[in-house]
């Protein structure tokens, strides 16, 4: 059941579509939300702070849009305290490029790489960051090998950008190869220049990536934040705790749940 008590249609309101609407100021977006909408192929657009945002109806990409564009304050789904100042953020799993989008906004003056290798997603990237020169998108994900790996799909039916290169919550009847490249590589050939804040949300290769980094240039990171899927999630904090103080957000019975890092040194 949704939370207004409602029983939900493609035409029924209820409470939480008030409060996407009351959001986004756009009847169609807030419908859009809804798997109904669904059509193959189909783009929409959605216009937020004169930008046009792209997106697939029915899909999970209007909820992404909602809880990192739309939700402001300490509510976005990625808030960044007004200590932390980067120069170079990397979004890693850029799904469809709300996070870059969103940072771009927060720090004006940093440089912003999003790496998602798929390419229907990276496709709806370009799209959304079309004339922001600061923000590069990238089509290769990271991982602690270079080379072409195996990814599979999301077995959930909405998350139609989802992929892992892990078994949990995938359908490994679906599959996708795509380059992977490391932390190291990218940074020594100039891609991109170390990161001072991470955004992560990867399928579950979280801990993969993020022990990939050389020590030196995770310790001097200033803030992390993304969602963990349970592969490795509290060996990877563990990990982080060296130079991070780490706060999560967990609901019990739940495989999926989100997490900030601070670096105790900044």
């Amino acid at each position: 059941m949704p939370e207004s008590g409602f029983v939900e249609g493609p035409n029924v309101f209820g409470k939480l579509d008030l409060k996407w609407l009351l959001r986004s100021r756009s009847l169609q977006f807030t419908r859009d939300r809804k798997a109904a909408r669904y059509a193959p192929g189909l783009v929409c657009n959605f216009s937020w702070r004169g930008r046009a945002v792209h997106y697939r109806p029915g899909s999970s990409d209007p909820a992404v849009i909602y809880k990192i564009l739309l939700k402001g304050g300490k509510k976005a789904e990625y808030y960044i305290p007004e200590s932390v100042s980067p120069r170079t953020i990397w979004d890693i799993g850029g799904n469809i490029g709300a996070a870059s989008l969103y940072f771009s906004e927060r720090f004006p003056q940093a440089e912003i790489h999003c790496f998602e290798p798929v390419p229907e997603n990276h496709a709806l990237i370009e799209r959304n960051i079309g004339g922001a020169p600061r923000i590069r998108a990238h089509r290769f994900a990271l991982g602690s090998n270079e080379g072409m790996l195996e990814m599979r799909a999301s077995d959930t039916s909405r998350n139609f950008g989802g992929f892992s290169f892990h078994d949990t919550g995938t359908d490994q009847g679906s599959t996708l190869k795509v380059q992977v490249r490391t932390p190291r590589g990218v940074i020594a050939d100039g891609t991109a220049s170390a990161p001072d804040l991470i955004k992560i949300d990867v399928e579950g290769a979280e801990h993969d990536i993020l022990t990939a980094f050389e020590p030196q240039v995770l310790a001097r990171v200033s803030w992390i934040t993304g969602e963990l899927h349970g592969n490795r999630s509290f060996a990877l904090l563990e990990f982080l705790s060296q130079w991070f103080d780490i706060e999560t957000k967990k609901t019990l019975g739940k495989r999926l749940f989100t997490f900030s890092a601070k670096n105790r040194s900044t």
